[in-house]
């Protein structure tokens, strides 16, 4: 398991520009749509939007996952996998963990750029959110499991992916702050927003850092159980079509 967990962690590194690529877009939308959009708002929206640059870095490494695992499974390198002494148990976390792996490193760099360019986020307390960003990578990551639940062959996973990005995204407290989304959509939706894992993320990274305190007890329970329950079903669903590609020689 730690083999695979290894060569499945090594291809994220492997890929350097386009770690550099998404490292530098990432940087410019803080830069560029943080300093723009405090001269336009009555608070400091750069100091609000880093937190969210970094959560939304962590998203895009757990996605990356899932494309490497559909990229597997659709290139025959699942298959060999299940070829060797590995149950279906061992391969799902062998994944699980790269993505927590993966987003922790990813978002660790984001947030240290986040850091350098926001003085205010330069806390003791900013440390107390890095296991959490190991186990919400791994939660994120149970996103992309359905995605290849449901992807089979095809391009269905990239549509699917940029779907599913643009929505959690778009319903998140990334961009804008909660009360703003109140005052123009419906009470449901705004539910979904409050509920959606992002948000969780965003929020405990806002009050921990720019409040200076240890993360708040109820903010970390919500994280957690969000990130475990997301967790849960990315080991079904992995299994399921682990399963399935070793009965059935593909996806």
């Amino acid at each position: 398991m730690f083999r695979v967990l290894r060569v499945d962690l090594g291809y994220f590194f492997r890929t350097k520009w386009l770690i550099a690529t998404l490292v530098t877009l990432n940087l410019s939308d803080m830069l560029v749509v943080g300093l723009i959009y405090t001269r336009m708002m009555s608070f400091d929206y750069f100091v609000f939007f880093a937190p969210g640059v970094v959560v939304s870095a962590m998203f895009a490494a757990a996605l990356d996952v899932g494309r490497r695992v559909y990229l597997g499974l659709t290139e025959g390198v699942t298959q060999y996998y299940l070829s060797l002494p590995i149950g279906l148990n061992a391969l799902t976390w062998a994944h699980l963990l790269s993505a927590g792996l993966g987003g922790t490193i990813y978002g660790g760099v984001i947030l240290l750029f986040a850091v350098v360019a926001v003085p205010q986020l330069a806390s003791p307390a900013v440390l107390l959110f890095v296991p959490l960003m190991f186990v919400l990578s791994m939660g994120l990551s149970g996103i992309t499991a359905v995605l290849n639940l449901f992807s089979k062959g095809g391009d269905r996973y990239w549509v699917f992916a940029e779907g599913v990005q643009t929505a959690l995204l778009g319903l998140s407290t990334v961009f804008y702050p909660l009360t703003a989304m109140q005052a123009v959509l419906p009470g449901p939706v705004v539910t979904a927003v409050s509920a959606n894992p992002l948000s969780q993320a965003v929020n405990a990274l806002r009050e921990t850092v720019l409040s200076g305190s240890s993360l708040a007890p109820a903010a970390l329970f919500q994280v957690v159980l969000t990130s475990l329950l997301l967790m849960t079903i990315g080991v079904v669903c992995y299994r399921h079509v682990f399963a399935r590609v070793r009965e059935e020689g593909k996806v």
